[in-house]
């Protein structure tokens, strides 16, 4: 039997104004747990985040950043050049698509960020993604500055990082009880299961520190039992032909499902 693992701490959820989407609809989470959306946060939470908290935009630029960064590191792995920190090199994959942007991915993303409090949420599925995975990272300094491409790129290569954790058994089959050094940011970087993505950053201070609380939701999350990515000759299952800026990849046309 299949088990599905999030990284799940324990969420808070706060009241303010509705959505066009019922997040409250029971059916999307797993019992016993509450939608981070569900009369979600659609504005800062000021009173725990502080007056000057913002939102950073998630502009065009800045989801293009993402994105790059995103396929660049998948596209090491598709293409087998990747390896552990016993120098196991990793299989190459054999249809791993591009990841792409999701507007609904990135909302609920924003509703985690919104509340200046580091930590996953309980639930963030949606009508489409229904097993969506996360990423969460923050940055703590004082007495310097980090541009918007800095911090991002920063936290999506320190989840990275993990591959040197992970192993050729782990990438087959995802573990049903795993106790080891962190994987789980770096194998939901690779999954071929996902296609998509969306990411939200609040900054705010807790003085005498400038915080950067940064999240990533994606379509599809870590399946126990299950392989991150299908191993084979690099972008051979591809139905529509491989990605020319990152090799390795499927063509952005590629029709993969989010999920099982």
């Amino acid at each position: 039997m299949k088990t599905i693992i999030s990284f799940t701490l324990v969420a808070l959820v706060a009241v303010c104004s509705g959505q066009t989407a019922n997040y409250c609809d029971s059916s999307l989470c797993p019992p016993k747990t509450t939608h981070i959306a569900c009369n979600g946060l659609k504005t800062i939470d000021t009173q725990v985040c502080g007056a000057g908290a913002f939102e950073v935009a998630m502009n065009s630029t800045n989801q293009e950043l993402i994105l790059h960064v995103h396929n660049q590191l998948r596209s090491k792995v598709a293409t087998g050049q990747q390896a552990n920190r016993a120098a196991a090199k990793f299989n190459q994959a054999s249809r791993m698509g591009t990841l792409q942007w999701d507007a609904e991915l990135a909302s609920i993303a924003a509703a985690n960020a919104r509340r200046c409090v580091y930590g996953h949420d309980q639930c963030r599925n949606t009508a489409v993604y229904k097993m969506a995975g996360q990423n969460i990272a923050i940055k703590m300094y004082y007495g310097k500055t980090f541009t918007d491409n800095q911090l991002i790129t920063g936290f999506i290569n320190d989840w990275y990082n993990e591959a040197e954790n992970a192993t050729i058994a782990i990438l087959a089959g995802y573990p049903k009880s795993y106790t080891g050094p962190a994987i789980g940011h770096f194998t939901q970087i690779v999954s071929d299961r996902t296609t998509k993505v969306g990411c939200a950053m609040v900054s705010f201070i807790r003085s005498p520190f400038t915080q950067k609380y940064f999240v990533c939701n994606y379509g599809f999350t870590n399946l126990q039992e299950s392989p991150v990515y299908v191993s084979g000759t690099a972008c051979s299952k591809c139905t529509s032909g491989c990605n020319s800026k990152y090799p390795g990849l499927c063509n952005v046309a590629e029709n993969i499902k989010n999920g099982i």
